[in-house]
C-alpha cells in the first residue's frame, strides 16, 4: 500500500500522519516493524531495503518516508520512481510525507498521486479555521466563546502550530472556564503585533538602523527567533497576496473576502504594501523561506541569520 500526505497545512499532515503510526503500533507495538527515513539523507539502497524486507513477528511493515520530493538528487528520485513502478510488496505500507509543497510537474509526484492513496492537506480559512479552534479547544478540556474564537482567528491566522500554542495557553489560564475575547487579547500575540508592523515598514525605507533595534528589542524581551521569522515571514506572505490583488485592480471593499483575511488585517496590510514593489515583495519573500530552511536546518545561528537578512535588505 502506497498513501500519499501532502500541503500548505503541515501541522494537519503530520497529525494524519502520526496518527497512522499511532494505529499501526497499537496493532505491533514492538516497533520491529516501523521505520522512518529522512529523505534528505536516505540512499536509494535503504530505501528499497525498508521496502522489500519482510515483516519481523507480525504482518505488515510501516515505512515513513519525509520530505523526500525536496531533495535535488535527481538519481535518487529516479530511482524511487522505478521502484514504486516495480510494484510493492503487500506487506509493505509506505507513507511519503512533504513539510512543504512539492513540485506537481515531478514525475515523482505525479506518479505518487496515481498509484497512492492520495490526500492534499490545504490551509483553513473562514468557518472551517474557526470550527477547528472550537474543536481543538474541547480536545484540551476547555471551551471557548465564538466571539474569542473569530478573534484568536484574525490574530494568529492559519499557521496551526502558532495556533495550537496558543490555545494551550488559553486553556491552562482559564482551568476549564470558558475563554473570552477578553483573554484572547490579553494573552495572545497578534501577527499584527505593533513592533512587527514598524519592523516592516523599517525595512520598505530602507531604515537599517531602526529595524535592528527593533528586531533586538524584540529578542531581548524574550521571543525567540524563530517565531519572530515566523510573524515577519507571515506578514511578508500577507503583503504579498495584497499587492498582487491591488496591482489586479481589486479594491480594498472587496480586498478581505478575495484574500480571506479579517477585514482589519486587510486594511493595515494594504496600508502598508504601498511600502513595496510587487518584484520586491517577493525577493523577501524568498529569502525569507531561504532562512526558515537554514535556520530549521541548524545552518545558521537564528539571530545571526535574522540579523544578516536585515543587512541584505537594507544594503
Amino acid at each position: 500500500m502506497l498513501i500519499f500526505l501532502y500541503g500548505e497545512d503541515n501541522y494537519r499532515s503530520r497529525q494524519k500522519l502520526n496518527k497512522l503510526k499511532a494505529n499501526f503500533l497499537a496493532k505491533d507495538s514492538s516497533g520491529m516493524n516501523l521505520q522512518e527515513l529522512d529523505g534528505a539523507r536516505v540512499e536509494l539502497a535503504e530505501l528499497k531495503n525498508a521496502v522489500q524486507a519482510a515483516p519481523f513477528i507480525g504482518e505488515k511493515r510501516l515505512i515513513i518516508v519525509e520530505n523526500l520530493l525536496s531533495v535535488k538528487n535527481k538519481n535518487l528520485l529516479a530511482g524511487v520512481a522505478d521502484l514504486l513502478n516495480q510494484g510493492l510488496p503487500e506487506s509493505s505500507v509506505v507513507v511519503f510525507w512533504e513539510a512543504e509543497m512539492p513540485d506537481k510537474r515531478t514525475k515523482l509526484f505525479k506518479l505518487l498521486t496515481k498509484q497512492g492513496q492520495t490526500e492534499e492537506i490545504t490551509l483553513l480559512t473562514g468557518q472551517a479555521l474557526n470550527k477547528w479552534i472550537a474543536d481543538e479547544a474541547v480536545s484540551r478540556e476547555g471551551k471557548i466563546s465564538a466571539e474569542a474564537t473569530s478573534k484568536l482567528a484574525a490574530y494568529v491566522g492559519n499557521d496551526l502550530w502558532q495556533m495550537a500554542q496558543e490555545i494551550d495557553k488559553l486553556v491552562t489560564y482559564k482551568k476549564g472556564t470558558e475563554i473570552t475575547a477578553g483573554d484572547v487579547d490579553e494573552l495572545v500575540k497578534a501577527k499584527l503585533d505593533t513592533n512587527i508592523f514598524n519592523f516592516v515598514d523599517a525595512l520598505g525605507r530602507q531604515d537599517k538602523e531602526s529595524a535592528l533595534k527593533l528586531l533586538h528589542d524584540q529578542l531581548a524581551s524574550g521571543e525567540h527567533a524563530l517565531y519572530l521569522l515566523t510573524m515577519i515571514t507571515y506578514q511578508f506572505r500577507n503583503l504579498l497576496i495584497v499587492k498582487e490583488l491591488l496591482e489586479n485592480g481589486s479594491n480594498q471593499y472587496g480586498l478581505a473576502k478575495e484574500a480571506k483575511m479579517h477585514p482589519f488585517v486587510a486594511q493595515k496590510t494594504a496600508q502598508q504594501a504601498g511600502n513595496y514593489s510587487l518584484g520586491g515583495l517577493k525577493m523577501i519573500y524568498r529569502k525569507l523561506l531561504d532562512l526558515d530552511a537554514a535556520l530549521k536546518t541548524s545552518k545558521i545561528e537564528p539571530r545571526l541569520g535574522l540579523d544578516l537578512l536585515v543587512v541584505g535588505l537594507c544594503g
